[in-house]
């Protein structure tokens, strides 16, 4: 209703799980990792964790389009079925035929099990997800353990990722699940956004819609954070609401008024009552603290007078330990968010701050493209409309994904990365170092080092990278093939290091097993096919001419 009025695209605050929206947050990244990390081992399962609301099925279908394309996926999103019904839902999304007269578990158990070794064959991986897995029962849980054991002598043919609340840690602590927890080689317990964070998210979903203009000022965003704890799904139905009201009044911006009346909207209780609740709650709350007053006047008035006769810096740490907040993690740490200690000072005084230069009309995408060719002694001019095209001309590629800052250092190069500004607005800037705790940029306006945690706090996980084809320009490998792009590739491997590599121009089970190898040792996905991640990794393991991440070009 009110995308129109605020020139939108679409609408910002969907609850629906679109991983276009996806705010990759530290701990996001860092949950998206783990799951690509299973995905990549020859694992049985995989979990992710988290309150409801926090993102983990947005994640996860973030995780779906990083997926390999040689890559057979079956999403279930109702768990609370038998151990027979479950099986049926896997085959139905696979597309796996089955006897439905004899829906025995050995039917289709052994329909399974035919359709993973065929699918092995052809060099395809089998992954199911599961949403809400806490509502699982004990037997369908062992059935899935026992669906694991199907594997050959190399790897398993199924990958199974679990997504559930914090309930499903709880069960699978129970002893008759022993097994199962056992077979759970990544896991990631995902928790609600930082008060920090709240800005860039809020920002990142309008900028993903179009919204050219700020709509949300600083003080709405610290009490969209109070009334949410971080919660993504939270943020989005009350900014939903909010931008609502602004519309009905015809405001560009949310107000305090508006959100609060927005807060009463979504809580969903009448105001009377509410303001009822609340006068009774300050009213109990008065009662108490002045009979705790009293007692503490009555016992321990000298040591009164002596803390107020200290210094105010001396017995504010007192007050922070001995309030309700301590006992309350969460409410603590809210406490004590601007508390700085006189280590943290020191720490934070040491680092470089973000340059107040950069603004997201400076650096623009072709101005990246620009830093990025010179670090490969490529000239490129801004007007450029295609860098990439111009790229293939000399024996290189663009590729485009999203990681965090770990896998950037494996890579080992430099990279474009995607932030975004204070308004939400995105800019592009060319990544050259990563060293300890600091990360060295060049901006339009010149190169600058900066913390690696504030580079987090805006950049969202995209980046894209420039990388070298093999000689004939093949940017993918298949067993079966032959030719001079397979003795390259086996020449690479060998390089590499990969001892079980051979020089051979057949693309066969030799090459498969080394390909593996190499893959395994580089954190990839095992499954023998050397695609664009592969030969990006071979690439940065054996050509000296790749610019590394700590070479501190001019830009």
């Amino acid at each position: 209703m009110y995308t129109k009025y605020f020139e939108l695209t679409e609408e910002p605050f969907s609850i629906a799980a679109n991983p276009r929206f996806l705010y990759m947050s530290f701990r996001h990244r860092e949950a998206l990792a783990h799951l690509l990390y299973g995905i990549r081992s020859d694992s049985g399962f995989v979990m992710l964790t988290g309150e409801v609301g926090t993102g983990k099925t947005t994640v996860c279908r973030c995780l779906m389009e990083q997926l390999p394309e040689h890559s057979n996926v079956a999403f279930i999103l109702n768990p609370k079925v038998t151990v027979n019904e479950l099986l049926s839902s896997i085959c139905d999304e696979l597309g796996i035929a089955y006897e439905h007269v004899d829906r025995s578990i050995k039917t289709f158990v052994d329909a399974i099990s035919r359709y993973l070794l065929a699918q092995h064959a052809l060099g395809r991986n089998t992954v199911v997800i599961i949403d809400e897995a806490q509502n699982l029962s004990a037997d369908v849980l062992e059935q899935l353990r026992l669906l694991t054991n199907l594997e050959t002598n190399e790897r398993k043919l199924m990958r199974i990722i679990l997504l559930g609340q914090p309930e499903l840690e709880t069960m699978l602590s129970r002893p008759e699940l022993k097994q199962v927890e056992q077979r759970i080689t990544a896991r990631y317990n995902l928790k609600p956004l930082d008060r920090s964070e709240i800005n860039a998210y809020v920002s990142h979903r309008l900028a993903v819609a179009g919204c050219r203009e700020p709509v949300f000022s600083a003080r709405v965003i610290n009490k969209i954070y109070a009334k949410t704890r971080g919660i993504p799904r939270l943020i989005n139905i009350l900014c939903d609401r909010a931008m609502l009201g602004a519309y009905v009044k015809s405001r560009r911006k949310v107000s305090l008024k508006i959100l609060q009346k927005a807060t009463r909207e979504v809580q969903g209780r009448p105001p009377r009552q509410r303001w009822f609740l609340r006068g009774s709650i300050v009213a109990s709350s008065l009662l108490v603290v002045a009979a705790a007053m009293a007692a503490l006047l009555y016992t321990n008035g000298q040591e009164i007078s002596l803390l107020l006769a200290r210094p105010l810096n001396e017995s504010l740490p007192d007050i922070v330990a001995g309030s309700p907040a301590a006992g309350n993690p969460e409410l603590s740490q809210v406490a004590t968010l601007d508390a700085k200690t006189p280590e943290a000072d020191e720490g934070m005084s040491a680092l470089p701050q973000w340059p107040g230069a950069v603004t997201a009309e400076g650096n623009t995408p072709a101005g990246a493209h620009k830093v990025l060719f010179k670090q490969w002694d490529i000239p490129l001019t801004e007007q450029i409309a295609d860098p990439c095209a111009q790229a293939n001309t000399w024996g290189l590629r663009c590729f485009s994904g999203i990681g965090n800052l770990g896998l950037l250092a494996s890579i080992d190069r430099p990279v474009i990365l995607a932030l975004l500004d204070s308004d939400g607005r995105k800019y592009d800037v060319t990544l050259l170092a990563l060293k300890d705790e600091l990360a060295t940029l060049a901006f339009s306006h010149g190169i600058e080092t900066v913390p690696v945690q504030e580079l987090e706090a805006r950049w969202q996980g995209h980046y894209q990278l420039l990388w070298r084809t093999s000689p004939q320009g093949f940017s993918l490998f298949r067993p079966g093939e032959r030719g001079p792009g397979v003795t390259w590739l086996t020449k690479n491997l060998l390089a590499a290091d990969i001892r079980s590599a051979q020089v051979r121009d057949i693309y066969d089970s030799n090459v498969v097993e080394a390909v593996k190898a190499f893959q395994r040792s580089r954190g990839l996905v095992a499954d023998g096919i050397a695609g664009r991640q592969t030969l990006i990794h071979l690439n940065s393991v054996n050509d000296a001419t790749v610019p590394r991440l700590n070479y501190q070009g001019e830009g």
